[in-house]
């Protein structure tokens, strides 16, 4: 490993010890922050998952720039899905549903409790996981350096899209809507999903700026950079996002719901509301600057672009899942740190160690077929 590689893998290793401590003090604290940074490293190869699928479908010389870095993310599906444990032996400290005396909760929330139950929420994870590990192992097949060309038959990606939105859908409602299960929202998956796009694009197009001049890679047409069209497909993906969250809270709104209007007062109560400003702000520069032809054509535009693109993710996350959970003042806040040192750390170092030896990718794709 190189050293970089060995200071993030310290870096995560300390934060992991803290986060040990932390559990030992007051495990319902920790695994609250936990679950944020958790939910965070799986959104991106969830939504690399998503792209590499719609590109298989639709072709284009974005996608190909950006394949490596895409498959990587998706290789570390497992790496993702096994930090999810913590929270999974402890569902009752996190989720207001599991463990809890029935009587004590309202009517509409009983009404829910043949859905909202551990053990079938035991089985619908499962479910989820062995359609993103299957998902993965065929789009890291279909994508491979031995594959030669994307396959772009199309019925295996338009399925594994179906799949994949259905894993989705049911794993936002069970692992971010379950929170708060008076809450009710039919467009929240289709945030996830979005944002899940948006986080993934983003850092696939920071690594190739990293290491590639795009800006001077010509793109599908005549006198459009590579650069251009990254840049609009971000467009478009942050456009969507923007748009979907903006729908959900105008008709959340518009509809005078008091559990659904609740949903917001949470978040924008006390120091939670500068965040939200924050992330307001993030996907307003990230969409305004995306409008910009120069900034598009250019090295250091496309960066910061991607950059707040991917900021405005991290916020977003952390906007909609940490509130509910949170108590405490600021200095509850070292719980957060230590999970994102723990989990960036050693996501970072799994990152820029395959990113480095991509044939590592080939293995994990061999082991998981061998089962």
């Amino acid at each position: 490993m190189s050293r970089v590689e060995q200071g993030f893998l310290a870096a995560g290793a300390v934060g992991l010890v803290v986060c040990g401590l932390g559990a030992s003090l007051d495990a319902k604290a920790m695994l609250s922050a936990w679950l944020p940074a958790i939910l965070f490293a799986l959104s991106l190869p969830l939504g690399a998952l998503t792209i590499l699928m719609v590109h298989g479908l639709t072709g284009g010389r974005w996608g190909d720039a950006v394949r490596q870095p895409l498959r990587i993310m998706i290789a570390m599906l497992p790496f993702a899905l096994i930090l999810l444990l913590p929270v999974l032996m402890r569902l009752d400290l996190i989720f207001p549903w599991a463990g809890a005396d029935p009587a004590m909760r309202s009517e509409q929330v009983r009404e829910k409790l043949a859905y909202l139950n551990v053990p079938f929420f035991l089985l619908r994870f499962a479910s989820c996981a062995a359609i993103w590990l299957v998902l993965a192992w065929m789009v890291l097949d279909a994508t491979s350096e031995e594959a030669g060309s994307n396959d772009r038959s199309g019925k295996k990606y338009a399925l594994g899209l179906i799949l994949h939105a259905l894993a989705v859908s049911v794993f936002a409602i069970d692992w971010m809507l379950s929170l708060e299960p008076e809450f009710t929202s039919t467009i929240y998956a289709l945030c996830e999903a979005s944002a899940e796009v948006v986080g993934a694009f983003a850092v696939a197009v920071l690594v190739l700026a990293a290491r590639r001049a795009v800006e001077v890679m010509p793109g599908g047409e005549e006198d459009v950079a590579l650069s251009e069209d990254l840049a609009n497909m971000l467009l478009g993906f942050v456009l969507t996002w923007i748009y979907l969250a903006f729908m959900q809270w105008l008709v959340v709104w518009g509809g005078d719901l008091p559990d659904e209007i609740h949903w917001y007062v949470i978040r924008g109560d006390d120091g939670w509301r500068y965040l939200l400003y924050l992330l307001v702000a993030l996907q307003m520069a990230a969409f305004a600057g995306l409008l910009s032809r120069k900034l598009k054509r250019s090295h250091a535009g496309l960066v910061w672009l991607a950059g707040i693109a991917l900021a405005g993710h991290f916020a977003d996350v952390f906007w909609r899942i940490r509130p509910p959970l949170f108590s405490g003042g600021l200095l509850a806040l070292w719980h957060d740190a230590a999970a994102w040192i723990g989990v960036g750390g050693l996501w970072l170092a799994l990152f820029l160690f395959l990113l480095r030896r991509p044939d590592k990718i080939l293995w994990w794709k061999r082991e998981v077929a061998h089962g």
